[in-house]
């Protein structure tokens, strides 16, 4: 009789089979994460390192704009402000030379002055010839009322001539006596910013913008919204205002737009030299496009490996099912025919065999008891002779 596998499984071997599958799994997984821990921070520090260099590279192109607009507004306001030439050929010299001065700076859409009332009455650019004031923008008033004011930066306007956004940079014109005599203004539509800003690979859900030293918006790509309508608003994320408020000149900071809720890296700078920051962002659906690929790979290679393990662990376990089945098989032949080995105890005269127990049993009793053999009588020829003589020579087979 075959006795059940399940008595043949120690339970000491089905915990360490489990202890190991477990153990190894674990060291597997634990490894997965440290791996993926380690790429998770390499393409945090790549983004960084990203967004630094091209605000790096934006910060000199800005700047660069800026002061070749203010090297036009210190040239023509000293070549008005210099002994002119007789009245005759002031107006067309000076036109001329305002507009080589224009020329030479191309990220200038006009450059322009006004007199004493704000009315343009030389400079170069589109729609020149048409009479307009400025005498009521804030830039011109301040000009107007503030001496020693330097150079004024304009916020985001929509210009008279142009009807699009500029941003102004204006200088002091004064008389001899230094009584105000009008300004000299350069003239920098935000939309060159935007094509700037486009060519730059910042992936399909980053940014770049540019704002003031009080955060409102001059220019940003993509645009927010609708053509316009959010250039000037101060809609920040307060680690924006932290940084603004910080007083440094450059960070690394994480946000959620306002805008797009969209999740990215910022490099903030302020632009050498000039009021306004320059803020290029990284979003992290982008830059973490490929660690998220390599994670579900991963992922993918992990749950492989622990259907091989569970699968490998059920074979040795039912392997060694069969093996303890069959040991136990053999160790149980190997005790019945144990039990007929050795000295039997055998009469010599009737043949019966004596047990353990001291009984003495006929040979074929006892072999029927101990092994699997059956009987079945008859007579010898040689027993046929001696107990039927007469039937001598026939078949005596019962």
């Amino acid at each position: 009789m075959k006795v059940p596998f399940s008595t043949f499984v120690p339970k000491t071997f089905m915990v360490r089979l489990g202890l190991g599958i477990l153990i190894l799994n674990l060291f597997v997984i634990l490894m997965t994460v440290v791996s993926l821990r380690q790429s998770w921070r390499n393409h945090q520090e790549l983004a960084s390192a990203a967004a630094q260099n091209l605000a790096q590279v934006l910060d000199r192109y800005v700047a660069d704009t800026f002061s070749k607009a203010d090297l036009a507004l210190w040239a023509v306001k000293d070549e008005i402000e210099r002994p002119t030439t007789p009245p005759a050929n002031g107006r067309r010299d000076l036109e001329a030379f305002i507009r080589r001065q224009l020329e030479r700076a191309p990220g200038l859409l006009a450059l322009r002055t006004t007199d004493a009332q704000g009315v343009i009455n030389h400079g170069g650019g589109p729609e020149t010839a048409t009479i307009v004031t400025l005498a009521d923008r804030e830039h011109f008033i301040r000009l107007r009322d503030v001496p020693n004011v330097g150079l004024v930066i304009s916020k985001p306007l929509v210009g008279k001539l142009t009807g699009t956004w500029v941003i102004i940079l204006a200088r002091r014109l004064e008389r001899p006596d230094h009584s105000f005599a009008g300004m000299v203004h350069a003239v920098i539509e935000l939309s060159q910013f935007d094509k700037a800003f486009a060519a730059l690979d910042v992936g399909a859900h980053g940014s770049v913008a540019l704002r003031d030293l009080d955060l409102g918006l001059i220019a940003r790509f993509p645009s927010p919204a609708r053509s316009g309508t959010a250039i000037g608003q101060k809609v920040v994320s307060d680690e924006l205002q932290a940084f603004a408020w910080s007083g440094r000149n450059s960070g690394i900071y994480k946000a959620r737009t306002p805008f797009d809720r969209v999740q990215r890296t910022f490099s903030v700078r302020r632009v050498s030299e000039w009021p306004c920051y320059l803020l290029v962002g990284l979003a992290e659906q982008d830059y973490l496009y490929g660690w998220r690929r390599e994670t579900a790979q991963q992922l993918a290679g992990v749950g492989l490996f622990a259907c091989l393990t569970l699968v490998t662990s059920w074979l040795i376990h039912r392997s060694w099912l069969r093996q303890q089945a069959t040991q136990a098989n053999l160790e149980q032949l190997l005790a019945e025919v144990k039990t007929l080995g050795g000295m039997l105890p055998i009469c010599s005269h009737c043949k019966k065999i004596r047990d353990d127990k001291g009984y003495w049993n006929k040979l074929e009793a006892y072999l029927n008891e101990h092994t699997d053999a059956e009987f079945t009588h008859g007579i010898c020829p040689e027993c046929a002779k001696e107990v039927f003589p007469r039937s001598s020579g026939r078949n005596t087979t019962l």
